[in-house]
């Protein structure tokens, strides 16, 4: 066993006193933060958070350190603090730092159900970066997100609509599955196609009869992510809907259709596929032979 070191007794006392003394220097703590013992800075980060509203400016500055322990610890005092932390963090998002931006992201996911509507608001922006963060904020948070999310479904504005949309397919919550469905058929091709795709990644097979008609959209901008959607659910009961786009004018939607057919992975496809391992489309040539190799492997 280790002799004791003293001066690792000196730092944890006054680590200790650091967060146990009432009138706390909020000047003194934002030092120790960056004190080059881990228990001091843990304890000051504590004890900022303890502070609550008066430490948040504070910690914001800090956030601005080049020093990654220090942005971390900050984090977890104004994670501490909580919904009087959320506005500056809101502005935090929008900082040309890109640390900054990240972590007041993650810090606001840490707050969760109180940072939701905020960040919902925030969707609005038309920063595009600050509306993806948001988004990205919002699933992280996950099942409290899910029904003001939907909501934001009818906002006017697309993009509100495609961030949203974005956020409920990471939840991949099932009661996102009809409000989706509804939105394969939105006036702009961005949220359709966005819709689609995020049907795909939730995966429930109520989605399977929307997304078939979606194959039929003269738009291969949301065919395409049909074809993907539809392969991830894996019911072999979309085959017949996808057969038909193997001979689609446009290569993309064919290879999306192939590769959709390969994960599905049923023996009804084998000679449709066949006839595309001669298609003008180098891309789709590959796809077709990797599709076909993953159907003969599955039904050996």
């Amino acid at each position: 066993m280790g002799s004791l070191n003293t001066n690792d007794l000196m730092s944890d006392k006054r680590a200790y006193s650091l967060h146990t003394t009432s009138g706390m220097d909020m000047d003194g703590l934002i030092k120790a933060i960056r004190h080059p013992n881990l228990g001091i800075r843990w304890r000051a980060a504590l004890a900022l958070g303890d502070i609550g509203e008066p430490a948040v400016k504070p910690l914001i500055r800090a956030l601005k350190e080049t020093d990654q322990d220090v942005r971390w610890l900050t984090g977890l005092a104004l994670g501490r603090i909580g919904q009087a932390a959320i506005p500056q963090l809101l502005r935090a998002m929008a900082e040309d730092d890109y640390d900054v931006r990240w972590h007041a992201t993650r810090i606001l996911a840490h707050i969760g159900k109180p940072a939701i509507e905020p960040l919902i608001a925030l969707l609005q922006e038309e920063d595009s970066d600050v509306q993806w963060r948001s988004a990205f904020a919002l699933s992280l948070i996950g099942e409290p997100a899910v029904e003001p999310l939907i909501l934001a479904l009818k906002n006017r504005k697309w993009w509100v609509r495609v961030r949203a949309i974005w956020a409920l397919g990471e939840i991949r919550d099932n009661r996102a599955v009809e409000p989706l469905i509804q939105s394969v058929n939105d006036q702009d091709w961005y949220v359709r196609w966005s819709a689609a795709d995020a049907l795909g990644r939730i995966g429930d097979k109520r989605a399977i009869i929307c997304l078939g008609k979606a194959l039929k959209e003269s738009d291969s901008f949301v065919q395409v992510p049909a074809t993907w959607a539809l392969g991830k659910i894996g019911s072999g009961v979309v085959v017949d809907s996808l057969i038909p786009s193997l001979a689609n004018a446009d290569w993309y939607v064919r290879w999306g259709a192939v590769d959709a057919l390969g994960n599905i992975g049923d023996q009804k496809a084998l000679d449709p596929l066949r006839i595309l391992l001669n298609d003008k489309d180098e891309c789709v040539r590959r796809a077709t032979e990797e599709a076909i190799r993953k159907i003969e492997s599955k039904n050996e």
